[in-house]
């Protein structure tokens, strides 16, 4: 992966551990979740948006996902490098659509508020504060994500966070691929100076 962004957990490894998980091991589960929870925080981060984060807290989403990966990952089937990292991407993605829905249900009926509907759904909750990164990295590079121009952000979550293929990510945005590709370029450029900015500040 490029230097910008962290190296993402070696799948070879994280391949191993799922079939441990699947033949009932937890202490596997939780290295394989050890091992993917940053990028995945980033994930949640870097799509809940304002409206969303002033009512429901990264940790209660984090945790939710958790246990819907855990209990999904008897259907995960290895297709290819970064298929795992898509796999629970789309996962964390899904859950956050369908708060968001729910939301919108209840505002347009002026019903009940975000945090009673959505948080009494959540099997565990946390503390109530957002979720922490484990690698300090990931905070910087949130920041940086957050300031790129939109489509340059949009494409590189895609395509870096996400773990789409270009071919993919350019029918969903309506361009081509060879677009695509130099978007990826110029946000990847553009996230390696905002990065070394804040370095020096």
């Amino acid at each position: 992966m490029d230097g910008a962004l962290p190296t993402p957990p070696d799948e070879a490894v994280t391949l191993e551990l799922l079939g441990r998980i699947q033949g009932g091991d937890r202490e596997a589960w939780d290295e394989v979740w050890r091992r993917h929870h940053d990028q995945l925080l980033l994930t949640i981060r870097s799509r809940l948006g304002s409206g969303l984060r002033a009512h429901l807290e990264s940790a209660d989403v984090f945790q939710s996902v958790a246990l819907d990966a855990f209990r999904a990952v008897d259907r995960f089937e290895y297709r290819g490098k970064g298929s795992l990292v898509h796999f629970l991407n789309k996962l964390v993605l899904n859950k956050i659509r369908d708060r968001a829905d729910h939301f919108g249900a209840a505002k347009r009926a002026g019903g009940t508020a975000l945090t009673d509907t959505m948080l009494a759904a959540v099997p565990a909750p946390g503390s109530g504060a957002p979720a922490a990164y484990l690698d300090p990295r990931y905070e910087r590079l949130e920041r940086a994500i957050a300031a790129l121009p939109e489509d340059l952000r949009e494409v590189l979550l895609l395509r870096r966070i996400e773990g789409l293929p270009s071919a993919e990510v350019a029918e969903m945005l309506g361009r081509t691929d060879a677009a695509i590709r130099k978007s990826l370029s110029r946000a990847v450029a553009r996230l390696t100076l905002l990065l070394g900015e804040a370095d020096q500040a």
